[in-house]
């Protein structure tokens, strides 16, 4: 692995260590259950379908016409009404909480307490308090429980950890990431004290940080509300105990860059945007003015198919006797939904 520190160089795209994939094959193939028949729900039922080896037997939407609709379109046998009568199915292993953010916790515990493997749509509830809850009963009960952070799995986000870990780019000084766009047509995003911008947004960059600098010892934030009682955009400086800083922006009403970038005291990471989807990634030494070799993806797992890489991670884990995932622990989870709480109360929202 080139270090950086002798020359300014082109490099080799065998810089780049191999990403670490779980094939489809390889890992149980449990029976699925989704609360909920959203847009969410759409894409993970249709990258499960494609690209993995799991199996949906039963959807639920307490919208009339709704589930049934679904289960149509996507070959699912089973459609149900109400919830609980999904999560006491026998024939569903693992439950898909796709629903709003606000009613999470309630249904992730509706498929906890009958003993359902869960799969939490992010954020896992807009409170720390709250997640903290879902999983400590997930324990309780023995059942695998993990947030929907998809972009952990993707192909990249190994190469990153391998990067960064083996010291290829140094000391992390400074990690840059963002994510705007304009949706201020999305009603489900402003609705007051069931939504927030950045748990919703915001819990791309904030998980991007902490997955590799850990959490915080400092929290420095600004921003601007929505109609005084929700955050349309937030600027935060994150400090951390080794000394290094990430700096965010998020924003629901204008489109940013939405990349990423990673800052060591011998080379640069640089991640395209989105940087939370399969996209690419440049390793440039530090030196000024420098390029360095590209690494992009080109599977045929592209967009939002890429959710179908945490489904397999979750089989995988799940096969293997796990409570939570090593890759995104339930501290990790509650950790970065308190980053994100602690930004929106210095920006001005009333938390409660």
């Amino acid at each position: 692995m080139a270090m950086f520190a002798e020359a300014p160089k082109l490099f080799d795209l065998s810089d780049f260590p191999e990403p670490e994939i779980i094939e489809p094959d390889s890992v149980p193939s449990l029976r699925w259950g989704i609360l909920g028949a959203g847009d969410i729900a759409e894409v993970f039922a249709e990258t499960l379908e494609t690209n993995t080896n799991q199996k949906i037997v039963a959807v639920a939407s307490k919208t009339a016409g709704k589930g049934e609709a679904f289960a149509s379109r996507f070959g699912i046998p089973k459609a149900y009404t109400n919830y609980e009568e999904l999560v006491q199915d026998s024939e569903v292993d693992a439950v898909y909480v796709a629903t709003l953010p606000h009613t999470h916790k309630l249904d992730a515990l509706l498929a906890i307490k009958a003993s359902k493997h869960v799969l939490i749509e992010k954020p896992s509830a807009l409170l720390a308090l709250d997640a903290e809850f879902i999983y400590s009963e997930a324990k309780k009960a023995k059942v695998f429980a993990m947030e929907a952070m998809w972009s952990r799995y993707l192909p990249q986000a190994s190469i990153i950890r391998q990067l960064v870990s083996s010291g290829a780019i140094g000391q992390i000084e400074l990690l840059q990431a963002d994510f705007g766009q304009d949706n201020r047509t999305i009603d489900r995003l402003w609705i007051p004290g069931q939504s927030s911008i950045m748990q919703d947004m915001g819990i791309y960059p904030i998980s991007f940080a902490q997955m590799l600098l850990g959490d915080p010892v400092r929290i420095t934030a600004t921003g601007t509300l929505h109609n005084g009682v929700s955050e349309s955009f937030a600027s935060a400086v994150l400090e951390f105990e080794s000394g290094a800083r990430a700096v965010i922006n998020v924003a629901g009403k204008a489109h940013l860059p939405t990349e990423a970038s990673i800052s060591g005291t011998l080379g640069v990471v640089l991640v395209d945007g989105p940087f939370f989807i399969p996209s690419a990634l440049e390793l440039r030494p530090a030196l000024y003015n420098s390029s360095g070799p590209k690494w992009k993806d080109e599977s045929s797992i592209q967009g939002h198919a890429g959710l179908s890489y945490q489904i397999n991670h979750f089989a995988k884990y799940v096969g293997d006797g796990l409570l939570e995932s090593p890759l995104h622990s339930h501290k990790d989870t509650v950790s970065v939904i308190r980053i994100g709480e602690e930004i929106r109360r210095q920006v001005g929202v009333q938390i409660p």
